[in-house]
């Protein structure tokens, strides 16, 4: 039989005062004697009194939760995202309720009002990739909710963001392999609607301008590409590519397994460089060079651009590219010297 729940209608009856005193001496209000506020606390505490979240809520028209909704947690990346953005939000006394998208843009949307039913004080959302359309982002801004992007962001979307300089990643990985001698340098793209893919194209564009390197469309895959695996393996067969740089770790695991099925070694032959280092990133023979987003970085510098617009709606727009490090393995040749 399920316990009934102890009220301060409940204690306010055992002592015989007001509900209102009793209110008022739990939260610390006037015009209650010490003597009675001690009675009525050891009282609240023998009876295992715990405030109504729901009331207290209401009344405060806060609910201490914020809503945050990612792609997806199988990936090392959103799992550090998610740690970051709990070690601000706990600290600061809020709890998350969590969603994920897997994705998928009506799941998103899905989620999205959810959380709005749930009257989040604030939404934290990395928009998934297959989003082409933004009017559930913009019905959390018309509600007054405030919103944080975090690792992906659009133009049309005008709200604070925090995503890593995947520019400067990309053309430090790329600048690595020109550096190295690679002059056949294949790059395997994300998905088309992103800017971390946008941006990481241009990154490895403006790394081969730098070293007058002629961009070779045949060099440039889609990951999508039903073909991905055939065209991966021509450009390492027939192009003799040199070098690879990929929009994920993942994608260069593929360009490993073609690499051994071709006899290409690495890295004498091709040196590969990932983005994101996951921990298959040091798990595979070679270990593989990456670049590492600061995932937790990203996370707890979101939460608290979160919390100042919900402490503030007036607080101005923030946004923050997160500085990237390039993560040198044994998938890349040394440089001379």
């Amino acid at each position: 039989m399920k316990k009934k729940r102890i009220s301060i209608t409940d204690i306010a009856q055992a002592l015989q005062v007001t509900p209102s005193t009793v209110s008022r001496a739990l939260n610390g209000g006037g015009k209650v004697s010490e003597k009675k506020r001690q009675e009525i606390i050891s009282l609240a505490k023998k009876l295992g009194y715990r405030p109504n979240p729901i009331a207290k809520s209401l009344l405060e028209n806060r609910t201490n939760t914020i809503g945050l909704i990612l792609p997806e947690f199988t990936h090392h990346f959103y799992s550090r995202v998610l740690a970051g953005i709990e070690s601000v939000t706990s600290q600061a006394g809020y709890q998350l309720l969590i969603c994920t998208s897997n994705e998928n843009q009506n799941q998103e949307i899905k989620s999205t009002l959810t959380l709005l039913d749930a009257r989040v004080d604030g939404i934290l959302a990395t928009i998934s990739k297959m989003n082409d359309k933004f009017e559930h982002i913009q019905e959390v801004m018309d509600s007054g909710t405030p919103l944080v992007l975090v690792d992906r962001f659009s133009e049309e979307i005008e709200t604070p963001y925090v995503i890593s300089d995947d520019f400067k990643g990309a053309f430090s990985a790329v600048d690595y392999l020109c550096q190295i001698g690679c002059k056949n340098i294949l790059h395997i793209k994300g998905p088309d609607n992103l800017s971390t893919t946008f941006n990481r194209f241009m990154g490895y564009k403006e790394a081969l301008r730098k070293h007058e390197i002629e961009v070779k469309e045949e060099l440039v895959l889609e990951s999508s590409d039903p073909k991905l695996v055939e065209k991966i393996r021509f450009c390492l067969g027939d192009l003799h590519a040199d070098g690879a740089f990929t929009y994920s770790d993942y994608l260069a695991f593929e360009i490993y397994k073609l690499a051994a099925e071709l006899k290409i070694t690495i890295p004498e032959e091709l040196s590969v460089i990932g983005y994101a280092d996951e921990p298959i990133s040091t798990y595979i023979n070679p270990t593989l060079s990456t670049v590492n987003q600061q995932p937790f970085e990203m996370g707890a510098m979101s939460a608290n651009y979160l919390l100042n617009k919900i402490n503030d709606s007036a607080s101005p727009l923030e946004a923050s590219r997160v500085d990237t490090k390039l993560i040198l393995r044994e998938s890349c040749r040394k440089m001379d010297g």
